[in-house]
């Protein structure tokens, strides 16, 4: 299991730029391809917004087909119980909903174009 603490990976305590999101997303999005389990801890995170989580994890759910394995490679750590209601009860499904629009169309654009 790989352990990326979130503080480190963004070098402050408030999580909240798209930058810094993009900067997680980066690093989780390469280890669950290769594979690897991952341990998110938020220790030390003084504020987290959901902007920050829907570019750091809700995106993950763009590139991975499998959400069931998805949801289970990553375990979170030191997240305040709040923030992880936030991310599992509105970041999580939204982007799931989202994406799965997005891949709807694209089947229906698809099909379109190869009549």
């Amino acid at each position: 299991m790989v352990k990326i603490n979130v503080m480190d990976v963004i070098g402050t305590t408030i999580a909240m730029s798209t930058e810094d999101g993009k900067k997680l997303f980066e690093l989780l999005f390469k280890n669950i391809k290769e594979s690897h389990k991952v341990e998110l801890s938020f220790d030390g995170i003084d504020m987290l917004i959901s902007h920050f989580l829907n570019e750091s994890i809700g995106k993950l759910y763009e590139k991975f087909e499998n959400w069931d394995i998805l949801d289970q490679v990553i375990e979170y750590k030191d997240i305040d119980s709040d923030d992880l209601e936030l991310l599992k009860e509105k970041v999580i499904p939204t982007a799931k909903n989202h994406f799965k629009e997005v891949k709807k169309i694209e089947k229906i654009n698809k099909s379109i174009l190869n009549d």
